[in-house]
């Protein structure tokens, strides 16, 4: 098993074009499954990002605080450099609004999980990434707004919804970190808490 958990590591970003194609088909052929697929996508983005967040070492936060060179890097990197490349992307379709919107949610805000993947790939510091996990995502969720604000205009903020935002963020950040966080004390404390840690973080594999 740990043979076929480097292979998929080795050849993740292959295997990732493949669940991409094999989910195209499967809309386009299957269009029966869309709504319960629909359905299940917070679920499972709340288990994948709870298995995330249990990979976290919570108790080395308090390191990358201390470390403020990789802090500031990362966060400038995130939140100041990568804003502007975006803002000269989104030139591209800026005459359309919807487009426009879209390409900025997809770009300002790109998953944290497949971030630390790739970093691991590129051979950087994947731990420490990892650990940042939350602040950056927290961070993320709070600069949106404001991103929004200054690339489509403070009219466009006024008339959004915040309630899914705010669900999104509970749902999908509050509650699996919480969930990961009681699930390492409980590691910490019990036999069950640690058999439960072991399944979701497959370390049978490794």
């Amino acid at each position: 098993m740990r043979a076929g958990a480097e292979w998929m590591e080795r050849f993740q970003v292959r295997l990732y074009l493949v669940a991409l194609l094999i989910g195209l088909l499967v809309g386009l052929l299957l269009p029966v499954v869309a709504y319960p697929a629909e359905a299940a996508i917070n679920p499972v983005l709340g288990l994948l990002l709870y298995a995330t967040f249990l990979g976290v070492p919570f108790r080395q936060i308090g390191q990358v605080f201390r470390d403020w060179r990789f802090l500031t890097t990362v966060l400038v990197v995130n939140f100041i450099f990568a804003p502007v490349v975006v803002w000269s992307l989104s030139r591209i379709v800026a005459h359309d609004q919807v487009l426009l919107v879209g390409v900025l949610f997809v770009l300002l805000t790109p998953c944290v999980d497949y971030v630390i993947v790739f970093t691991g790939i590129a051979g950087g510091a994947k731990d420490r990434l990892l650990a940042a996990a939350p602040l950056l995502m927290l961070a993320q969720m709070l600069l949106l707004p404001l991103y929004l604000w200054v690339f489509v205009g403070a009219e466009f903020v006024a008339a959004v919804d915040l309630a899914p935002f705010l669900e999104a963020f509970l749902l999908l950040i509050v509650l699996p970190l919480a969930a990961a966080v009681l699930t390492q004390l409980a590691a910490a404390l019990t036999r069950w808490g640690r058999a439960l840690e072991t399944v979701v973080l497959g370390r049978w594999c490794r």
